[in-house]
């Protein structure tokens, strides 16, 4: 049953330009009818709906016999549908593992409009639902704290409370802090400090929060996009014995490290955040790009039968950070912070990260002590 509800859930369409809620019920196989693939058939009081993948949730009810839990996924999927798959699934896999029975209901706000925000929230509350994941950016954290959320629990996966001028006591901040991995990272820094940084959304938050975090910075320079060639950035005499921090996703990453090494330019130190803890850096590099570089991680251990459970589903709080703190938020809203699945605890109202600091091996991830 659990593979039936985590694709189910991971399938779409829109209909219209507000939030719409479509309540249908699951027929759901028996379990000697798990794991033959077939297409997932959604029955409605009328009539059975095919539905085709795509790249939203489905806005559609999910009910499991008795129901302790009653749980709303709010997101805007044309901003966040990366994520929110993802993070759905890791709800289903937590509360499969903990044997709950629960209802979900998803509301597709489409994007972080006031008028679908409000709407989705009263809608939630209105049917009884006193548990929320809301699953929006930063950008939208103001229009959030402004609508009426009183007698509701809002878990905010993306949102951090240093950045909230006023703070929901019914709300909890779950974002991890990079300000905090910057800072952790910098204990290896010399005082010759160079960046090299995309410009993204993130790419630019890194880049910000460095240069404030340390203000002698000596070189900046930008990865561009679309290039894989970075010759003409990589050989420079001012890299060697420098402290390089790389603000740069996985794969330019891994070409910036090989090619470091390719022209010979080494670095005293090579530093990044979460935005590189990624496996993927294993098998991009060899362990000799790799021999000077320190990563920041802020996901810590789980009980290791929930992280099976929740991979089974299609999720991964190994790696995503965005996932993990799901699972702390998911694991906050049912049992506070009683479980010993779970080191990372809440205390007032934010998800505590205590970010700690990794080398590579042939094998992986190995922690500083």
């Amino acid at each position: 049953m659990k593979y039936l509800l985590s694709f189910i859930l991971i399938t779409s369409f829109f209909v219209g330009c507000s939030v719409k809620q479509l309540e249908v019920d699951l027929k759901l196989p028996n379990k000697t009818d798990i794991g033959t693939q077939i297409k997932p058939v959604i029955v409605s009081k009328d009539k059975a709906l095919i539905v085709d993948d795509s790249k939203a949730l489905e806005e559609i009810e999910i009910i499991e016999n008795t129901i302790p839990m009653k749980l709303a996924f709010i997101y805007p999927s044309k901003l966040v549908s990366k994520y929110a798959k993802s993070s759905m699934n890791t709800v289903l896999g937590y509360f499969d593992y903990k044997k709950i029975k629960y209802e979900i209901k998803v509301f597709d706000t489409l994007n972080e409009d006031v008028f679908n925000i409000e709407n989705a929230f009263l809608s939630a509350k209105e049917q009884g639902y006193e548990n929320i994941i809301a699953l929006f950016t930063p950008n939208t954290m103001q229009v959030i704290h402004s609508i009426d959320t009183s007698d509701l629990r809002v878990y905010l996966p993306l949102a951090s409370k240093r950045n909230i001028e006023f703070i929901n006591e019914n709300f909890i901040y779950g974002a991890i802090s990079y300000e905090d991995q910057i800072k952790k990272l910098l204990e290896y820094s010399s005082s010759n400090n160079i960046m090299f940084y995309q410009s993204s959304f993130l790419g630019n938050k890194l880049k910000t929060l460095y240069e404030t975090i340390s203000p002698d910075v000596k070189l900046i320079k930008e990865i561009k996009k679309k290039k894989n060639d970075f010759k003409d950035i990589v050989k420079d005499n001012r890299l060697k014995n420098s402290t390089l921090f790389l603000n740069t996703p996985i794969v330019k990453t891994s070409i910036l490290l090989s090619q470091l090494r390719s022209y010979d330019i080494q670095p005293k130190v090579i530093l990044s955040t979460q935005i590189n803890y990624n496996p993927k850096i294993l098998t991009l590099t060899q362990v000799k790009d790799r021999s000077n570089f320190v990563l920041a991680n802020s996901i810590d251990k789980v009980d290791d039968s929930l992280r099976d459970t929740i991979s089974t589903f299609g999720a991964d709080i190994q790696y995503n950070w965005v996932d993990y703190s799901t699972l702390v938020g998911i694991n906050y809203l049912y049992d506070e912070n009683e479980s010993s699945l779970i080191q990372t605890h809440v205390l007032d109202n934010e998800v505590i990260y205590e970010p700690r600091l990794l080398i590579t091996t042939a094998y992986g991830f190995l922690e500083i002590k």
